[in-house]
């Protein structure tokens, strides 16, 4: 059995990409990194102008919502089983991509509504815009583990990584002001995105050209019967259940930090807006500078191990952030911070990829957002709570602690064991699948 579900898994892999494929592929990334520069960074310094309170600004700024614990597997499960012309995840991105981006643009419209509803206008829209991008980014990201192979989806994510790294750069460099950057990002979300789908072919089975019989048993049973499989799977799993513990602690970490990031820097350091934003700007090329290497290395020592360094790098600089009191000290960190951060983006989807079943790849992204969609917005809430009584140092106190866990729980990480838990998750799988059959 063990042989034959090798073999089949090894004809369903997908061929390396070129360069030029890989480049199409990324293309839409350029505008998911401006959508995420201008929501954690540009986003909170504009709602300074509408409110003060720390806790509602970092928690509009966060760019996934409490909905999405329960929406996004949803999403991610029926990306798995959708069967079109266009193929299982292009549909989702065609929809959402300018969705979001239609609320986006009526986000600064509502800032112009009368005094008693500004507020709610403009709390409204961002919600609205928050969560169908998340109905846009899990198909999206889904796509690489469809068109890659394994051996080089670390390369391919440093690169995806690289782009998005751009399109923070470019939305944050750009010396406009803060109101037309709501359309430049609109806009680079729905052309960019226009441009991989019409770019970027999916798979023969993956476009549903493939006959039924060749389709994973799990996919002949119900929408509602294949979510139920799916989720049973994280009993036999072992391996990505601890993935998405560990993720959910990093999580918490980074979503104490980022929402809250520019703020900090204008406090403590009593500069501009746009010092601030040039000292973000530090992060995102040191993110950028460290991608490809660290997709590289990634495909070379392994995942885990590259995941592992980027954490480790990330707790270190929170550690330092608590004692830093001048525009050089904040470089000096959030560099170390970009480093750790490319290690962590190039390493973080290719392992998950390896822990679960092709079959079942979209379902599981969309677990991966639903611990951030929990703790994201938790962990800004608390953070918030704790910055209004202690002060904004304690943004890297909380990250702090929760690298600390996550670092734990990569520890019991055994990604060799995880090939053996998906044979026997897609056997029970089978057996469900004849057993509801036959009655």
């Amino acid at each position: 059995m063990s042989a034959t579900l090798e073999n089949q898994s090894s004809s369903r892999e997908a061929a390396p990409l070129s360069l030029p494929a890989i480049l199409a592929y990324s293309l839409a990334n350029l505008g998911v990194g401006a959508f995420y520069a201008f929501n954690n960074f540009i986003l909170p310094l504009w709602l300074g102008s509408y409110t003060h309170n720390a806790m509602l600004k970092g928690i509009l700024a966060e760019t996934h919502s409490f909905e999405g614990a329960i929406l996004q597997p949803l999403v991610g499960s029926a990306s798995d089983r959708l069967r079109t012309r266009w193929g299982r995840r292009r549909p989702f991105m065609i929809l959402f991509a300018p969705l979001s981006a239609l609320f986006l643009l009526l986000t600064p419209l509502a800032a112009a509504l009368p005094a008693p509803l500004r507020l709610g206008g403009i709390v409204a829209c961002i919600f609205l815009s928050t969560l169908v991008f998340n109905f846009f980014i899990d198909p999206y990201q889904s796509l690489m583990a469809d068109i890659t192979p394994a051996r080089q989806r670390g390369r391919v994510s440093g690169i995806w990584f690289l782009v998005g790294a751009l399109g923070q750069v470019v939305v944050l460099l750009l010396p406009i002001p803060i109101v037309y950057r709501f359309a430049l990002v609109a806009l680079l979300m729905i052309v960019l995105t226009a441009a991989t789908c019409a770019t970027t072919r999916e798979t023969p089975t993956t476009s549903g050209i493939t006959g039924e019989q060749d389709e994973p048993a799990i996919h002949h049973l119900s929408y509602w019967g294949e979510m139920s499989a799916a989720t049973r799977g994280l009993t036999t799993l072992r391996q990505a259940r601890l993935f998405l513990i560990m993720y959910f602690c990093y999580g918490a970490g980074t979503s104490a930090v980022v929402p809250q990031l520019t703020p900090f820097i204008k406090s403590i350091t009593h500069c501009t807006d746009d010092q601030a934003l040039h000292m973000v700007l530090i992060l995102m090329v040191a993110t950028a500078i460290g991608g490809v290497p660290c997709g590289w290395l990634s495909d070379k020592i392994g995942p885990k191990a590259m995941m592992t360094i980027g954490v480790a790098m990330i707790g270190l600089a929170a550690i330092n952030g608590l004692w830093v009191n001048s525009l050089p000290s904040v470089a000096i960190v959030l560099f170390f911070a970009g480093l750790g951060t490319a290690a962590q983006n190039a390493s973080a989807y290719p392992l998950l990829t390896r822990l679960v079943p092709c079959e079942e790849i979209g379902f599981f992204t969309g677990l991966q957002t639903t611990a951030l969609s929990i703790v994201g917005p938790v962990s800004v809430l608390v953070t918030g709570a704790l910055i209004n009584h202690y002060g904004e140092r304690m943004i890297f106190g909380v990250c702090f602690v929760c690298i600390l866990g996550a670092l734990a729980v990569i520890n019991r990480l055994r990604p060799e064991l995880a090939a053996a838990e998906i044979e026997r998750h897609l056997q029970l799988s089978a057996a469900r699948n004849n057993a509801a059959t036959t009655s």
